[in-house]
């Protein structure tokens, strides 16, 4: 099945500090790759958020008065091809109640086409994207995306199920503990690092560069988190994207439309 989507705003990014052991090297998050943690309670200004407050007003509203969240794990940057297990994520989805005025409405079967919108700002309340900030809205196939193997996007997928349009949804999602012996400083006439090298100097890939993706030889992925050509080395990051940095979205359905006929689209 293929997941149709109609976005652009997955690009966002962000950067955070990470702990204070090691406050010298900056992570660059982009939220289209997270990992969730259900246990903490998800805060209240994003709570009003998905309730469309917009304000104060409704931030005493917390995501128990919804469903339970669910938990499920999927594989962020994984490549089984290049044996690179990529990194574990867990995410968590809790949806809020419908009003009573929607409900007997529309809910989304497999295969429709639904969009939505959503926030997304960090534990500590800094607000990294609006609802309104959206050019678009996220339009995607209702159970299409496995194929993706995007934690995030099979969080929105299994938040929207069950929901009807003016519904809202909340997504929290954390690395876990950031642990600064993942963090390696390697000369950059290491092996490993040469082997790094030669691969991302392939057109299209940029160089060994800050910020670049790397799988490396013993299945782990990791992040390059600087270069420096004087000092001849280079900060290989083997945490998750997001640990230490939670992050947290309210999601809000706007519409459910029928898949079109695939012998529409040929015509």
């Amino acid at each position: 099945m293929m997941m149709m989507l109609q976005h652009s705003a997955l690009g966002v990014t962000t950067t955070a500090a990470p702990s204070s052991s090691s406050s010298s090297v900056r992570r660059t998050a982009s939220i289209s790759v997270l990992r969730v943690r259900a246990q903490r309670p998800i805060r209240a200004t994003v709570v009003a958020a998905a309730a469309g407050s917009g304000g104060e007003g409704k931030g005493n509203e917390s995501p128990q008065h919804g469903s339970e969240a669910e938990t499920f794990q999927a594989n962020m940057l994984q490549n089984v091809r290049a044996k690179v297990q990529g990194f574990s994520t867990t995410m968590a989805v809790s949806k809020l109640p419908t009003e009573e005025s929607l409900l007997g409405a529309r809910k989304p079967a497999s295969g429709d086409l639904v969009s939505i919108v959503f926030s997304a700002q960090t534990e500590e309340g800094e607000l990294l994207q609006a609802m309104e900030d959206m050019e678009e809205p996220l339009t995607f196939e209702v159970g299409g995306s496995d194929v993706m193997g995007n934690p995030l996007f099979l969080a929105f997928d299994k938040a929207v199920q069950g929901m009807v349009v003016g519904d809202s949804a909340l997504v929290s999602a954390s690395g876990g503990a950031y642990d600064p012996d993942l963090l390696f400083k390697v000369p950059l006439s290491h092996p490993e690092v040469l082997r790094l090298q030669e691969e991302l100097d392939q057109p299209g890939k940029g160089g060994l560069h800050a910020g670049a993706t790397v799988a490396l030889s013993n299945g782990r992925a990791a992040v390059i988190r600087a270069v420096d050509d004087e000092q001849g080395t280079v900060m290989i990051d083997s945490n998750h994207p997001f640990a230490g940095a939670d992050l947290q979205f309210a999601v809000k359905l706007v519409s459910i439309e029928d898949k079109p006929d695939d012998s529409d689209d040929e015509e």
